[in-house]
């Protein structure tokens, strides 16, 4: 397993194949599905309760996968350390597995079927003009490894790393499949005039 040092903030993955008119006509037929990111995340708002004014309420989402109600997440009162320890051994974030009847044989289940391990938390994202998600950090590649696909930006849609003191700033392009390093600090700003939406998912492996 590669550590984040070892891995680029940001990376094409060319050998994903995207149609992205396709892929635009199937998430155009579920605009009518967002919701804020806390309804269709109720947990992970409980846990993550600072983020959700920073981060949480800068989006809106469409779940493509749910919680599979197979396994307990944890208790919202655990201490951060003690989460963080028992996270990286049961991968909590795998247990939002479950396809949606909208996810079941769509397009989008098509372009996830493309990677070799299994996907977890699959969505669509919508960034508002104007938005901002700050700089935060998820979890290192080594949990699980974050993948992107812009289905509408523009380039004056800025994602933006912290690597030590450096900051890196970077257009992701529709259409295209990208590797995100969420082991580093990272965030988006929305300066154009148009929805940045997107599908993103994780990857069970690297």
């Amino acid at each position: 397993m590669r550590k984040k040092y070892q891995l680029p903030v940001f990376a094409s993955l060319d050998q994903i194949s995207i149609d992205l008119p396709r892929l635009q006509q199937a998430a155009d037929n579920l605009a009518h599905c967002y919701t804020d990111v806390c309804s269709a995340n109720p947990k992970l708002c409980e846990y993550h309760p600072s983020r959700v004014d920073k981060v949480y309420d800068n989006c809106e989402q469409i779940n493509l996968t749910i919680h599979n109600g197979l396994q307990e997440v944890g208790d919202a009162a655990e201490s951060k350390k003690a989460r963080l320890r028992r996270n990286q051994n049961i991968k909590e974030e795998g247990f939002f597995n479950k396809p949606t009847e909208e996810y079941t044989g769509s397009y989008f289940e098509e372009i996830v079927s493309q990677f070799s391990h299994d996907a977890m938390r699959v969505r669509i994202t919508r960034l508002a003009p104007g938005a901002e998600i700050p700089l935060h950090i998820d979890y290192d590649p080594t949990y699980a490894t974050r993948i992107i696909v812009p289905v509408y930006s523009n380039d004056l849609v800025i994602n933006r790393f912290k690597v030590k003191k450096d900051i890196i700033d970077g257009y992701l392009a529709p259409g295209k499949a990208w590797f995100l390093n969420t082991g580093f600090a990272h965030g988006v700003l929305n300066t154009g005039l148009s929805p940045r939406i997107a599908l993103m998912f994780s990857i069970d492996g690297q």
